[in-house]
């Protein structure tokens, strides 16, 4: 067993992210396709997470750089902050998200990002079907490996790889984890860094080419002089489809 440092994390999460990209790159470039040429026809981007999971989301949305076409599917009986025995629970129970979709109006045709590093709990795998049922196009962020190696716990026996449309594969060891420091003990978990670096990838290509051709989506810092301004704009339209921004 190697010896655990103050690098060892970076020395292994850096070859990983950028293994990661490489492994994606084919997917993430369809996915970036598909989110200009929605954009373009007035869709949005709807992005779901439930316990750490929901840290997806919650990145990618309104952010400095980030896009106003994000929505984010996230509910206060899933988030880390509603305690890991209520999170538990929920995120287990079938049907506990399919709301999310009303609330943000989901349209047919949009795209629906689920992250999962298992990618086994019925309330993600259910949403992704009811997603399908709508007529959306679903994306799994997902450890393949992880997946396929637990069971699912959705009543169909499937796993979120297996019913989603599109799969962004996340990778890493089965646990997450990934810094032995004991026989039996890991630390040092990959799936958020890995999922907040392929949505900003897929998300900053598509706006590049959105804002290239004159639609303005791209949030910029509220604490610059001009930013303020510029963002106002952009929220009066997003409003129209985010809650948040509706007060």
């Amino acid at each position: 067993m190697k010896k655990v440092t103050i690098t060892s994390y970076a020395e292994r999460a850096v070859p990983h992210l950028e293994e990661l990209v490489t492994r994606n790159r084919a997917v993430l470039e369809r996915l970036s396709r598909r989110i200009v040429a929605d954009v373009k026809r007035g869709r949005h981007l709807l992005v779901f997470g439930s316990g750490h999971s929901a840290i997806f989301p919650l990145e990618l949305y309104h952010r400095a750089g980030g896009a106003s076409f994000v929505l984010p599917l996230v509910a206060e009986h899933l988030l880390p902050s509603a305690g890991p025995p209520v999170v538990r629970v929920l995120e287990r129970t079938p049907g506990a998200a399919n709301f999310l979709l009303d609330r943000y109006q989901a349209q047919k045709g949009e795209m629906l990002w689920l992250a999962s590093q298992s990618g086994v709990n019925a309330a993600g795998v259910e949403l992704a079907l009811e997603a399908k049922r709508r007529g959306l196009r679903t994306v799994a962020f997902t450890s393949v490996k992880h997946s396929s190696a637990v069971p699912s716990r959705h009543a169909s026996g499937k796993k979120l790889f297996e019913v989603c449309d599109e799969t962004v594969d996340l990778g890493g060891a089965v646990g997450d984890a990934s810094i032995e420091v004991s026989p039996d003990l890991r630390v040092g978990p990959l799936s958020s860094l890995g999922a907040i670096l392929l949505g900003h990838s897929v998300i900053g290509h598509a706006c590049a080419k959105l804002e290239a051709s004159g639609h303005r989506c791209v949030y910029t810092s509220v604490n610059t002089p001009a930013g303020e301004g510029r963002n106002r704009a952009i929220e009066l339209r997003a409003a129209k489809r985010d809650p948040f921004l509706r007060g």
